[in-house]
Formats: C-alpha cells, sequence, structure tokens
C-alpha cells in the first residue's frame, strides 16, 4: 500500500522547522514581487499554459512544486499593481490584504454554518452592521458578503421578485404578468445576466437613457419607460441605481431614484460595488445622496478598498428581507452544550454554500487605513481624475467624452475613428509594456477609457497613455521609446528575477513506476 503523503503540517521539530523555512521563502518571493512591479511589463509576452502533466502520476518535493508554479503564475499574469495599469476596475493589493488572504488559508473556514466559522460570522455580522450604518440604513438592516457585485446584484433582485411575486421561489412565476427591471442604459450587463438567471428574461431588463454631459440615469425618462412597459403588459416590480457605471463611472441620481421607487411601489436597489467607498469620505460621500433610502445596496471591497478578489457586499434594508432560498439542511441545526441555540448562519442567508473568510482582508484594511486613510485614497484618485479631464479638454487630438463623476473618463479622438483603429491603437499602447488602458463604446462610439485606481499611478503615466495612444491612431505605431523602456534598476533591489526561489532548472526527481 502507498504511503499517505504529509500534506499537513506536524508537530515533528524538523517538519515544522522546514515549513518555517518554505513559508519564509514563499514570503521573500512575494515581497519581490509586490516590490518589483514597476519594473516588469504589465501583460506576458505569449501566455502559456504550465509545462508538465497537471494530473502527474507521483508528487514531487513542495519546494520544487513552488517555485516552479509561482515562476509560471508571475510570468503569465497581468500585473494589474503595476503603476502604468488603468485599464480596468482592478488594481494592486493592500499589503493588509495580502497578509488577511495568507492567514484565511491556513485557517480555512467556511461562512455555510455558524460551527464552522464562529469568528468569521460574528466578524462578518458586525461589518455588515458597520457598512449599513455608514450608507445610513436604519436598525434591522441586513446583509452578507458575496463573491462580488454580480452575485450581490443578483440576490437583490432576488429579493426584489420575491417581494412581488411571493410564491416565485417555490411555484415559479406566471406567464400572465411578466415582471421587469428598471435601469439605466449605462448599467452594469450583470442587471442583464441576473435577469436571465432569475427568470424575469434579459429582454424585461428596460433600459433608460442617460443625460450628459456625465451619462447619469434621467430621471425625467423614467416615467415613459415606466409606462411604455406597463403598455406592454409587463409589470416593473425594480429600479437599479448604479453609483459608478463601467464605461464612465457616473453616479445616477439616488434620490430621484427613491422617489420614484416610493411613488411606484418599487424595490430600489442601488449597485455601488464602484463608487460605494465614496461613503467614508466626508464630502465626497454627497454624490451618493439618498444611498440611505435604498431596498439593497451592492459594494465591492475589492475595487477601491484595495482588497483582493473576492471580495462583494450586499447589504439589505430589512434584514427578515434575507432569505433568498429559504432552504435548510437538519445537519446545520446546532445548539450549545447547555442547549441553546448558536446565532444563525450566514449560510440561511446566501445564495451561495460553502464561502471563504473574505471578511477578513476587509477589516485588517480597513483597521490598518482607517476611514481617514481611505478618504484620503479616494481623494487622491478624484483629483487625478479631474486633472485627466483637464488635460483632456486642452488636448489638440483626444476629447473627453463626459464629466466623470468618479474615478472614470472616457476619451476619444476629436475625429472620429472607426473601432478598428481604437482597437489597433490600444493594441500599440500594450504592446509598448509600460502603459495600458482600456477601451469601451458610448453611443456606438469606440472610446478608450481610463480607471484610475491604483494610487502609484501619476500624472506622467497619464501623459505616456496619451502619448502612446496618439501614436498608435496617428501611424499605427511605433510607441516612442519611453514607453517601452524599462525604468533604472535599483541597486538595493534584487534584479535576477522577481523570487528569491528561481525557476528550476533542473527537471524534477524522477520515480520508479510501479
Amino acid at each position: 500500500m502507498a504511503q499517505v503523503p504529509p500534506i499537513f503540517p506536524s508537530g515533528d521539530p524538523e517538519a515544522r522547522a522546514a515549513l518555517r523555512a518554505l513559508l519564509h521563502r514563499a514570503a521573500d518571493a512575494v515581497a519581490d514581487y509586490l516590490g518589483g512591479l514597476g519594473d516588469r511589463p504589465i501583460f506576458p509576452a505569449q501566455p502559456q499554459a504550465p509545462a508538465g502533466e497537471l494530473l502527474p502520476e507521483h508528487g514531487e518535493p513542495l519546494e520544487h512544486v513552488f517555485g516552479a508554479a509561482a515562476h509560471w503564475a508571475v510570468e503569465n499574469s497581468v500585473h494589474v499593481g503595476h503603476p502604468g495599469y488603468a485599464g480596468h476596475m482592478d488594481s494592486g493589493v493592500a499589503v493588509a490584504g495580502v497578509l488577511a488572504d495568507f492567514l484565511a488559508g491556513a485557517l480555512n473556514q467556511n461562512l455555510l454554518a455558524f460551527e464552522l466559522a464562529p469568528g468569521a460570522t460574528l466578524l462578518e455580522k458586525g461589518l455588515i452592521q458597520a457598512f449599513a450604518r455608514l450608507a445610513g440604513l436604519p436598525e434591522g438592516a441586513g446583509g452578507l458578503f458575496t463573491t462580488g457585485g454580480t452575485t450581490a446584484n443578483l440576490t437583490a433582485l432576488l429579493l426584489a421578485r420575491d417581494a412581488a411575486s411571493r410564491d416565485g421561489s417555490r411555484v415559479g412565476l406566471s406567464a400572465e404578468r411578466p415582471l421587469g427591471v428598471l435601469c439605466s442604459r449605462d448599467a452594469h450587463y450583470s442587471i442583464h445576466k441576473a435577469a436571465a438567471v432569475l427568470g424575469l428574461g434579459s429582454e424585461r431588463v428596460l433600459a433608460v437613457p442617460v443625460a450628459p454631459p456625465e451619462r447619469r440615469l434621467d430621471p425625467g425618462a423614467l416615467e415613459g419607460v415606466y409606462r411604455g412597459a406597463v403598455e406592454r403588459g409587463i409589470r416593473p416590480v425594480a429600479l437599479v441605481a448604479t453609483a459608478g457605471t463601467t464605461s464612465c463611472g457616473a453616479i445616477d441620481p439616488i434620490g430621484a431614484c427613491a422617489d420614484f421607487c416610493e411613488e411606484h411601489g418599487l424595490w430600489l436597489h442601488v449597485d455601488a460595488a464602484l463608487s460605494g467607498p465614496l461613503l467614508f469620505h466626508p464630502q465626497e460621500r454627497a454624490r451618493l445622496a439618498g444611498i440611505q433610502r435604498a431596498d439593497s445596496i451592492a459594494l465591492d471591497p475589492h475595487k477601491w478598498l484595495y482588497a483582493s478578489k473576492c471580495a462583494g457586499i450586499l447589504l439589505v434594508r430589512n434584514g427578515r428581507d434575507l432569505v433568498p432560498a429559504r432552504y435548510e439542511a437538519p445537519y446545520l441545526d446546532r445548539f450549545t452544550s447547555h442547549g441553546e441555540a448558536l446565532p444563525v448562519s450566514q449560510g440561511r442567508r446566501s445564495l451561495e454554500g460553502s464561502r471563504r473568510f473574505d471578511a477578513l482582508k476587509v477589516w485588517m484594511i480597513l483597521r490598518h487605513l482607517g476611514r481617514r486613510g481611505v478618504a484620503a485614497l479616494l481623494e487622491d484618485r478624484l483629483r487625478m481624475t479631474r486633472w485627466f479631464h483637464q488635460a483632456l479638454s486642452e488636448h489638440p487630438f483626444f476629447f473627453p467624452c463626459h464629466i466623470p463623476d468618479s474615478n472614470v473618463q472616457a476619451f476619444a479622438p476629436r475625429e472620429r475613428a472607426e473601432e478598428g483603429r481604437v482597437a489597433a491603437a490600444h493594441r500599440a499602447l500594450e504592446t509598448g509594456g509600460r502603459l495600458w488602458s482600456s477601451y469601451t463604446r458610448l453611443d456606438g462610439r469606440p472610446c478608450h477609457r481610463v480607471v484610475l485606481l491604483n494610487p502609484s499611478g501619476t500624472e506622467q503615466h497619464l501623459r505616456g497613455i496619451l502619448e502612446g495612444l496618439e501614436a498608435g491612431h496617428r501611424h499605427g505605431g511605433p510607441i516612442p521609446a519611453l514607453l517601452q523602456s524599462s525604468p533604472p534598476a535599483d541597486p538595493a533591489r534584487p534584479q535576477p528575477g522577481w523570487c528569491s526561489i528561481p525557476r528550476p532548472h533542473d527537471p524534477p526527481p524522477q520515480h520508479d513506476r510501479p
């Protein structure tokens, strides 16, 4: 019989010493990587799958496995923490979050049930209450952590659907009166996805026009879209107000949306996945005025709070509404040794079953930064966005497509460019390796876009993005040499590689085949 491999650390002193040494090397590797992000290209030149058998017959020493896996992963990843990365709503991870992920992985708590994660459950509930108070929700509010904004939006619209159709989860939806959801035409695609999953149908997502210059939902158009749906036999049950649209960061007028929902008896959901952290800023939180009137709110700490993925939050005005599936298992009902019932598990409130201890990283980040630290980070990126908007307004080649509400700015050539040309300029900038933006469409017009999350990004990086994209538009390249060259090496930083565990060149030990 084959010997059981030692996958857990034992009490043996030699085994513990070996584990400690390996973890020290791993910590050195991560520190080297995080400290040297600006020294490498943002994108891998030619991403490749790992070499070798993915399901090997025999194992290898863990030191070799880690060295090979770490080298492959870093060389084939997008380095979203690079100061020149401004493409999407991703950024580097706060160091407190890195430490939290390490600890959470070792603890391996399961938020399915209180008995599987007692401290984690209490921390999550405490953070939910803290965020609910921050948003101005009343006593009795509830919520839970999710894997991200998509799951939070799905759960919120499930609650809205069931509030309008009490037997919907039990017997299904009636085909006689289809239900609909109102949202901005620039709302996140997860709203359409949720409508499809919930049986409403993606065609029942009722797009409301946006108004320039910010591209916010136009409250004056709500009544017409609503009445048009009713005349077609559709019953709108919810309105989604977005606080930070994906394409341009617009924050819909939440107060006006709340007024409309009260008038028509609709569920108000605020998708604040991007701009929710503005609640931490004493002045900028005014951009979210009216959010305290929402029935549900989605937040994404893995965006503007710099947590690693995944970390989403759903807040619900009435915590008693948060029983989305209404299914339980008898083996999850547990009592203390004194016969007292344990606190209600978060798993009873969630669409998900087993769930990671994601609240730990959010708590550690907030404890490290404090409200003032978060506010300072927000203010810095908002200032940078305003500077970039002004630079675009004065730029001879590009113009800003909207006035920014948050930290996203879309822009386009003053002379209308076809999508192929915009994409080619984007690829040319990407090929340079040092800077990166993304592109989108606004009213059918292809545009470039930056999302200014990374606090290491500077005005110089943004000037470089404009210079590189303009060169790509005018000439199809080449990208200016400045944007391709690596910065001078820091003599105090290890240069041979990113990792203190070099890429293994020797083959792994061979095993005799049975």
